[in-house]
């Protein structure tokens, strides 16, 4: 019996070790997978970072330069979890085509905005509004099946597109 317990022992601690080895393994891949930045290349490096902080309250974690690249200005900035990096080239030319209306902002092939999810939207607009942010599309409600979502949209400086999204609530109609 005292062989058995030894071996039943054995075994578990066996497959305790190689689980967690598999486990540490996999888990450092894909598994792990989270959104680390979205990058804005812009022609108005300093304008575009004091906007960000100023309007949407972001901190600016870092600023760098790249070795052969002096044209570049980079930077890091945080709210909360997510980061932005600001990337201005001094000497661009840059064509950032503006978008007149929601649908041809909805056409554009790739990524179109970045969406920022907030409790009210409401509050949030007018606290853009306050700072003299104009709305591109305004707060309203959408019908997503069984849930409802309540979202609203604003330009940055440079005319990119940011949504405000309030949180996915089932749709109780």
């Amino acid at each position: 019996m005292k062989t058995f317990k030894t071996l039943i022992t054995i075994i578990l601690v066996t497959i305790t070790i190689f689980s967690f080895t598999m486990n540490t393994e996999k888990d450092k891949g894909l598994s792990t997978l989270k959104a680390d930045h979205l990058l804005i290349g812009v022609s108005n490096f300093e304008e575009t970072v004091t906007w960000y902080k100023d309007i949407l309250g972001f901190k600016e974690e870092v600023r760098w330069t790249v070795d052969g690249l002096p044209n570049l200005d980079l930077a890091y900035l945080t709210n909360g979890e997510f980061r932005i990096e600001i990337i201005g080239d001094k000497e661009s030319n840059q064509n950032n085509k503006q978008v007149s209306d929601f649908g041809e902002h909805l056409s554009h092939q790739g990524f179109a905005h970045i969406c920022f999810q907030v409790e009210d939207i409401d509050l949030a607009m007018k606290q853009l509004k306050d700072k003299g942010i104009e709305t591109f599309v305004k707060a309203e409600t959408y019908p997503l099946n069984h849930y409802k979502r309540r979202v609203a949209f604003i330009k940055d400086l440079n005319g990119n597109v940011i949504e405000f999204a309030g949180p996915l609530e089932t749709n109780t109609k």
